[in-house]
């Protein structure tokens, strides 16, 4: 896998650098998930039917984990997400969304991840960052 990545790498460092990220979300929801979200989201991201992004990163607070301002609330069998993520590979063009929100104290405990469909109501994009 390295060796692959590598040669993505040097014909398009954006691109295998999406891949690194959409496979890191399926691997957080092969580890991580319930056996429901394994068999519901694995066959499509593993066979890039669908794309997926992992969302940490806030104004303020860049990808520190411990400052994160996201804040998810019960309501009923849901969760509500309130916050703002930046700088996401893949937003607005990504099928599913990895999210970081707070459920508890702040700090670094208290932090829960949240798999986000992009037809979530609410879900909302800003404009592209141009690099």
């Amino acid at each position: 896998a390295v060796l692959i990545f590598e040669a993505l790498s040097r014909a398009d460092p954006a691109f295998s650098s999406f891949i690194s990220i959409h496979n890191m979300v399926a691997s957080m929801i092969d580890r991580f998930g319930s056996d429901e979200q394994r068999q519901h989201f694995l066959p499509k991201l593993t066979s890039m039917e669908w794309l997926a992004s992992y969302c940490l990163t806030e104004p303020g607070s860049g990808s520190d984990a411990a400052a994160l301002k996201t804040r998810a609330v019960r309501s009923g069998r849901d969760y509500v997400l309130n916050g703002v993520k930046q700088f996401i590979s893949g937003a607005g063009d990504s099928d599913l969304y990895i999210v970081m929100a707070r459920t508890g104290a702040d700090g670094p405990k208290g932090i829960s991840t949240f798999v986000v469909p992009k037809d979530a109501p609410g879900l909302s994009f800003g404009a592209n960052e141009h690099k």
